[in-house]
């Protein structure tokens, strides 16, 4: 076996395990998500989390982490999409945010 061809199997074997470690954090930051929106008695859009950004950096120990944000949709009622955003180092949540909503949507109703 030549030199390049081990490289080359050395290569995708980490590549193939990043892609299953991203698989994970992805699950992991979707459950996440649920959990939140289901605290904060809001319905979790789509079931789902898409990935924003990725990054190498250190987390709040000092650690080399790979850094995710997921970003998500949720809602309170059938007429407005709000925005959440998790950030995970590995697959630990280091940050949620969610936008401002209403409460309660009486927007047309009087007293």
């Amino acid at each position: 076996m030549y030199l390049s061809e081990l490289f080359i199997i050395i290569c995708m074997t980490i590549l193939i395990g990043f892609w299953f470690d991203s698989m994970k954090v992805n699950e992991t930051a979707r459950i996440i998500g649920a959990k939140i929106c289901r605290k904060n008695n809001v319905q979790f859009l789509d079931e789902t989390v898409h990935l924003s950004s990725i990054k190498l950096a250190k987390n709040k120990h000092g650690q080399l982490k790979i850094i995710r944000k997921y970003k998500f949709e949720f809602t309170n009622s059938e007429f407005h999409r709000y925005a959440g955003e998790l950030t995970l180092a590995g697959r630990v949540l280091q940050s949620s945010h969610m936008d401002v909503y209403r409460l309660n949507d009486i927007d047309s109703q009087e007293y």
